[in-house]
């Protein structure tokens, strides 16, 4: 278990908010975790189910380009079901 400052049960993701204070973890046992940090990014973000984007219009054109590889990859017998 680790506190972070309340406690995140295994195989949890936690999300903080932005903040320029420190964050004290303490580990309760054997404990693995990754921690995360960015800057904030200058632009909003619109996230698809495999990409980000800056606009709906570059995610829609961004997740057809996916689709169209998947479909070439499996006609071609790279890529399987």
């Amino acid at each position: 278990m680790l506190r972070a400052p309340s406690p995140i049960p295994s195989g949890e993701l936690a999300i903080f908010e932005p903040s320029e204070r420190s964050i004290d973890f303490v580990a309760e046992g054997a404990t693995v975790f990754v921690l995360g940090s960015a800057a904030k990014h200058p632009h909003d973000l619109v996230l698809g189910n495999y990409s980000v984007h800056t606009s709906a219009g570059a995610l829609r054109q961004g997740e057809a380009e996916i689709r169209r590889i998947g479909h070439q990859l499996r006609a071609n017998g790279t890529l399987r079901r």
